[in-house]
């Protein structure tokens, strides 16, 4: 029963997520980003582990052992956000990698291992990604993709920023928060 609601759960968010699109501006539940008026409010970030396309596994957990802050970013083959976002993360994503760990991980199931290989060979991602897991999304409470989530070293959300094109000086703002 819990699988088979799980399931309709995710054909639900999947639809509704497919039905929207990619829009444009930021669309936050929140206004803007999470609470951040103390760790204590802030909600703990859902364990999970991936398989990169480059083959190496990322997990909040081994993130969390290292004491290191996560950044997530959930993304579509064919969204227009993500795309704009793409260059920024590739670009910005370099100074960060000694310090927090950074993950984007495709939401479309039909973004398979091969399309997402494609993907970042003719966009040239400098960081790591995963193919299709919509279920992770589900985890997060995430509704959209070009969602960026940091987590703190002690695997709480700090911020979740939705569907939404960021600078480069906004994601250095952001990471910045989490390894300072």
């Amino acid at each position: 029963m819990n699988a088979t609601y799980r399931l309709l759960t995710l054909a639900l968010v999947l639809s509704l997520t497919f039905a929207a699109g990619c829009s444009q501006g930021d669309t936050n539940q929140s206004g803007g980003e999470s609470a951040e008026s103390g760790e204590s409010q802030q909600r703990m970030a859902p364990d999970f582990s991936v398989t990169t396309i480059q083959g190496n596994t990322v997990s909040l957990e081994e993130t969390m052992a290292e004491n290191k802050p996560m950044v997530v970013y959930f993304t579509a083959s064919w969204c227009p956000i993500c795309a704009k976002n793409w260059p920024v993360l590739s670009e910005v994503y370099p100074d960060y990698q000694d310090r927090l760990d950074f993950i984007a991980i495709g939401i479309d199931p039909t973004d398979t291992r091969e399309v997402m290989t494609e993907l970042a060979r003719e966009e040239n991602f400098t960081f790591p990604l995963t193919w299709g897991h919509p279920d992770i999304m589900l985890d997060f409470g995430v509704q959209a993709q070009a969602t960026t989530v940091g987590i703190s070293r002690e695997g709480r959300v700090v911020f979740q920023r939705n569907k939404t094109a960021l600078s480069e000086q906004q994601y250095r703002d952001l990471f910045d928060r989490l390894v300072n």
